[in-house]
């Protein structure tokens, strides 16, 4: 019987916050999936964002976004009154103002943490995360310091992380940095909750890793030998893909690049703390950009002439594939983890040796319908039971969005209208079918194909079960402002 799941961010939910959250909501939308027959709950990277608010762009490889913190789990657990819980409350809206609402739930946390604290002595929280809580929260009380200029500007003493510099900052800041650990165990606590209600509930949760991290980010800044940086925290190499099925012209991300191989050990450690922290609560792993784990796209910086400095490219089309040593990582991975805990983002440019590395690592490729109607008639009831198909991701447009802008001229439109016509007859099809594809069915009858597929979990954006358009798209690949920030308006 085939797995049926659900893609959705949490940050997407409805509610009276102003953004989805990990509160009673959450498992409310979890109950109604599993009513309707979904077992699976797909979400995006959980880590705190930074600019742009991409979860694929965190400021900490660790640190939980805090503006997912559930106003009415702090209200349950005394850490807030009633009078601070309604002054949270935002109309509701299908769109996230993200200014908005961090300055509510700044405030709101604040005073959290405040209570928090008074209860809980946060030293062992912070001592058992102290590789990556102890810079992150250092990072965070100089980014605020220094009213978010990136670090590479900041004084000397301040430029990197050590452990004498947290004990210089206590001096003056402790009260701000107990706050810091103490939001991030609240958020702890809240998504542990979170992910047990699931589990009760028999719905799996899967999650999502990025490969990269924020150049303005506290392991950049606490760690900058492991990324091509110069000597004052300068890019000399930074990330991004060429041409692909998302961009004709490439996408230059400006993420720095890892030390694959003078630095491998230590990356790879860092790999390894990062994927072990996300399967604590989810039951599968998407490796985002799977392609970069086999070969990653890497853009020199030029160096200004006038300056001595590198300056970042204008286009990430001059850049190189470069082996990446990611095989040998999950090689080591999985003599602690199964196989089937991870899930390959094989899309973009494939190539052959991508294909053999993912399978050879028993990893669980991607399909996305959308792209497969561009180049002929796909056999899709073909298609491998070991790949998860999806009508699209967070980066497609809304499968409605994607047929009202299909040229009915296109070869691409043709092809899906054509593999529709030959099954007019089966009664799969007959309910959604009516007098051919349109803009009020095309996203059930693209779900109904990949039901009918030969893959065996199939994957729908709640986009699409709700059939909704363009106004409803999640992410434009390339676009570095406006995205992330829809959300469901109203109560399922």
């Amino acid at each position: 019987m085939k797995q049926k799941g659900v893609l959705l961010h949490i940050s997407s939910l409805p509610g009276d916050f102003g953004i989805g959250d990990f509160g009673p909501a959450a498992l409310d939308f979890a109950a109604l999936i599993k009513d309707q027959g979904y077992s699976i709950w797909q979400i995006l990277p959980l880590n705190h964002p930074g600019h742009g608010n991409s979860p694929y762009n965190p400021i900490s490889a660790f640190a939980l976004n805090p503006l997912l913190a559930s106003p009415e789990l702090l209200y349950d657990a005394d850490l807030i009154d009633l009078t601070a819980l309604e002054a949270t409350r935002i109309p509701t809206s299908n769109h996230i103002h993200f200014d908005g609402v961090n300055r509510v739930k700044t405030r709101l946390l604040e005073q959290a943490a405040s209570a928090y604290l008074k209860r809980n002595d946060v030293t062992p929280f912070i001592q058992a995360n102290a590789f990556w809580l102890k810079p992150y929260i250092t990072f965070v009380i100089l980014d605020h310091l220094y009213d978010s200029l990136h670090w590479s500007t900041w004084p000397e003493q301040h430029r990197s992380y050590s452990e004498k510099l947290w004990k210089e900052l206590q001096k003056d800041f402790a009260h701000q940095m107990q706050a810091q650990a103490a939001i991030q165990a609240i958020l702890q606590e809240q998504l542990s909750a979170f992910s047990q209600g699931l589990k009760r509930l028999d719905i799996q949760l899967w999650g999502d890793l990025p490969i990269y991290l924020s150049y303005h980010s506290a392991e950049l800044w606490a760690h900058p030998e492991l990324f091509y940086l110069d000597e004052r925290g300068l890019r000399q190499r930074v990330a991004g893909v060429p041409p692909d099925a998302f961009s004709e012209d490439g996408q230059l991300w400006g993420n720095p690049i890892y030390r694959w191989d003078e630095r491998k050990e230590e990356v790879f450690q860092l790999f390894e703390q990062r994927i072990s922290a996300n399967l604590d609560y989810v039951q599968r792993l998407r490796l985002d950009h799977f392609i970069g784990y086999v070969n990653h796209w890497s853009i020199d910086c030029p160096i200004d002439p006038a300056t001595g400095e590198p300056q970042m490219p204008t286009d990430a089309k001059a850049g190189t594939w470069l082996p990446t040593p990611g095989e040998q990582l999950f090689e080591r991975l999985l003599q602690k983890y199964p196989a089937n805990r991870f899930i390959a983002e094989d899309l973009g440019i494939l190539t052959p040796e991508v294909c053999e590395v993912r399978d050879r690592l028993g990893f669980e490729g991607m399909i996305i319908l959308q792209f497969c109607w561009q180049d002929g008639h796909p056999d899709v009831e073909q298609f491998p039971a070991d790949r998860i198909i999806y009508t699209g991701t967070h980066d497609n447009p809304t499968t409605r969005q994607w047929f009202e802008e299909l040229d009915p001229e296109s070869q691409e439109y043709r092809h899906f209208v054509d593999y529709l016509q030959h099954r007019r007859a089966d009664p799969r099809f007959k309910d959604v079918m009516e007098d051919g594809p349109s803009a009020t069915n095309a996203a059930d009858l693209m779900m109904q194909v990949a039901i009918n597929s030969g893959c065996e979990t199939c994957i729908f954006p709640v986009q699409d079960l709700l059939n909704l358009g363009a106004e409803a798209r999640m992410n434009i690949p390339g676009t570095p402002l406006g995205n992330w920030e829809w959300r469901i308006e109203r109560e399922l």
